[in-house]
């Protein structure tokens, strides 16, 4: 069977740890901590969600653990969302914690000067996952992450990272996501089942079951895999699509997509943006029609214009175009408004052969553009993300919910709408981590996301700290930049607010951060604006009680042995 239902890590895994051990003992001894191969404390370094936000703040977190000489104290590296794009980036390189200063200065560089990724390519990634069948939302996020963080497509295969990097020479990575299907707004009802991503390995962490990351795309029936070579292994693109679609909501999702459709459409006359011609009209009219369609009223302004541009024989193009007058729309609920509006824009896709004629005689960017009208923007009627086969497929494992064995499609999505510090990963008995150390960069309450996992670690007896949060409320407008929670037979746990009193001085600065970095906003560029996010989580970088920590670590293992 290609599925494995067990608690106990991969021997891929094991080999690695083993090797990056020996990394960190050597790192440990370069900061006068001694320890024997088998007492060499495991420490795990999490970075939270929170958009560009988060990634920007980890980049500058790892640079200053790089130049502290820390980085090499960390035996695991996990992220959430945001957090997730820097790490992918990073690990384009298989040693780039040896030299993080300039790699994490070189990703940091590429946000703000990074050019522009051309649209064809962006367009010509996706038409492959069209072609290999179960393309998503997520899938078209992904290429946004690249945009947003300036960089060309980062094609290459998680799994190819693990059969690249054998000799531990940097933390070993884990990605985090969850399934759809079981997640609630609603917290009663929800299903703690998180999902993890490492070079080796992916799948649910609380049954256990998992297969190995190369064959996560492919079909699979009764636990057995269903090989089709038209289906590649995850690439970071898709990867980032899933763990980091930070935004979870249809509206900024669409807004950001949007956009850069219609950047791409805008010709250029001598620097100027150039008259459209009437099919341009008529497929940005289709954009804002997908745009708008949560404003019901800007919607029929839309409608009203398309008949415009289209001309007098509209009608052939959409019945009920053609039917629609404003009577008609004033009279309707939210939901049949809605359903019109999804008719006349399957009718126009539909027959774009007749009125957009002229788009095969234009240049190939405009036929990228029409491609992605035609396959991406309906997806946003279906709202479907993160689609990838499910290997759970009618399997007959007792320690396997029946709910998750039903579908033959899994919809990942970002888990930082669970919980948006992946510390499910790193509580894994399997890991016997001694420390965690989580930078939290989520824009909620600062201990939301400790008290979160908390919870979770609670609900499947994972042990942790106990932690009284009623006594941590008075701070929350003016954290500490580094707390510690420790209890006898369970892992450290070290919690780092991204703006504190440390670096923001008082509330009312603390306040005025959160504001210029706040989640929701167009991708940052301005030079300052990011060196300032980045510099600013480097403050977070506390050596002495890091090593402090460390070293008492040290000491329980030694205790134990």
């Amino acid at each position: 069977m290609d599925v494995l239902i067990r608690q106990d890590l991969c021997d891929e895994e094991k080999g690695y740890i083993q090797k990056r051990l020996q990394v960190v003992g050597d790192c440990l001894r370069s900061h006068g901590i001694v320890c024997k191969p088998d007492e060499v404390p495991r420490v795990a370094l999490l970075g939270s969600g929170g958009g560009e936000r988060a990634h920007i703040s980890f980049l500058g977190v790892l640079r200053q653990l790089g130049q502290d000489n820390l980085l090499d104290c960390f035996l695991y590296m996990a992220g959430v969302s945001g957090s997730t794009w820097a790490m992918s980036s990073l690990y384009a390189d298989a040693h780039w914690s040896k030299n993080a200063k300039v790699t994490t200065s070189s990703v940091l560089k590429s946000i703000s000067e990074g050019e522009d990724m051309d649209f064809s390519e962006g367009v010509q990634w996706l038409r492959k996952r069209y072609e290999e069948g179960d393309l998503s939302l997520s899938d078209s996020w992904g290429v946004m992450t690249c945009v947003i963080k300036g960089v060309p497509l980062e094609t290459r295969t998680l799994s190819d990272e693990g059969s690249r990097d054998r000799d531990g020479a940097n933390p070993y990575p884990l990605y985090s996501a969850i399934d759809r299907a079981f997640f609630d707004k609603d917290k009663a009802k929800r299903k703690e089942l998180w999902f993890e991503l490492s070079p080796h390995e992916a799948g649910f962490t609380e049954p256990g079951a998992f297969v190995k990351t190369s064959l996560l795309k492919q079909d699979f029936e009764g636990g057995c895999v269903k090989y089709s070579p038209k289906r590649k292994p995850m690439d970071m693109v898709q990867l980032q699509g899933i763990c980091g679609n930070v935004f979870g909501d249809e509206k900024q999702n669409q807004k950001h997509i949007l956009d850069w459709i219609k950047k791409s459409l805008l010709p250029r006359s001598q620097g100027e943006a150039a008259p459209l011609s009437g099919v341009l009209k008529i497929v940005m009219a289709l954009v804002e029609l997908v745009e708008c369609h949560h404003n019901m009223d800007h919607c029929h302004t839309v409608l009203a214009k398309l008949k415009s541009v289209l001309g007098e024989d509209y009608g052939k193009f959409s019945t009920t175009l053609l039917e629609l007058d404003h009577e008609m729309w004033t009279d309707m609920d939210d939901q049949k408004r809605k359903q019109h509006m999804e008719n006349i824009f399957e009718e126009l896709i539909g027959s774009a052969e007749e009125w957009g004629q002229e788009l095969n005689n234009l240049n190939n960017k405009l036929t990228d553009v029409w491609w992605v009208i035609k396959h991406i923007l309906p997806l946003f009627n279906e709202w479907q993300s993160g689609n990838v086969a499910n290997f759970l497929y009618q399997i007959n494992e007792p320690k396997v919910p029946e709910e998750m064995c039903k579908e033959d499609t899994m919809h990942l999505i970002d888990a930082g709408l669970f919980l948006n510090s992946p510390y499910p990963s790193v509580l894994r008995e399997a890991r016997d981590v001694d420390i965690i150390m989580s930078f939290d960069f989520s824009e909620d309450a600062p201990f939301k996301s400790l008290e979160g996992a908390w919870h979770y670690a609670a609900a499947n007896q994972r042990a942790f700290p106990d932690i009284d949060f009623k006594a941590l409320n008075p701070e929350s407008d003016c954290p500490k930049s580094f707390y510690v929670f420790e209890e006898e037979g369970k892992p450290t746990v070290i919690h780092i607010p991204l703006f504190n009193i440390k670096n923001g001085k008082d509330e009312a600065t603390i306040k005025q951060e959160w504001r210029e970095y706040a989640t929701f906003q167009m991708t940052y560029r301005g030079k300052k604006k990011i060196d300032h996010l980045a510099d600013l989580a480097a403050e977070n970088v506390n050596r002495d009680g890091i090593l402090k920590e460390i070293r008492k670590a040290a000491e329980r293992r030694k205790a134990k042995h």
